[in-house]
C-alpha cells in the first residue's frame, strides 16, 4: 500500500509542477482540487495489481538469495501420482 501512495504523490507532484509551470498567476484551484482528487483515488487503484507483481517478485529474490532454498522440482506431466 505504501508503494500505491508513493507512486500516486510522484504522479501528483509531476502534475503539479506541469499546472503551476503554465499558470503561475492565476492558478485554477478547482479544477486542479478535482484532478488532485482524481490522482488520489485513481493511481492507488491502478497500480495496486503491478505493487502485488512488484512485492512478488521482491519476494522471491530475497527467498531465492536463501542459502537453503531449493528450486521447485520440475514434475512429469506424465506421472499419475506424487511421490
Amino acid at each position: 500500500m505504501t508503494l500505491n501512495y508513493s507512486i500516486a504523490v510522484v504522479v501528483w507532484v509531476a502534475m503539479l509542477a506541469v499546472v503551476l509551470a503554465f499558470t503561475v498567476p492565476d492558478v485554477p484551484v478547482v479544477p486542479l482540487l478535482v484532478a488532485s482528487l482524481a490522482v488520489f483515488v485513481a493511481m492507488p487503484l491502478w497500480f495496486y495489481p503491478r505493487s502485488k507483481t512488484l512485492w512478488a517478485a521482491i519476494e522471491f529474490l530475497i527467498e531465492r538469495s536463501d542459502p537453503e532454498y531449493r528450486s521447485p522440482v520440475k514434475r512429469d506431466p506424465r506421472a499419475k501420482e506424487l511421490e
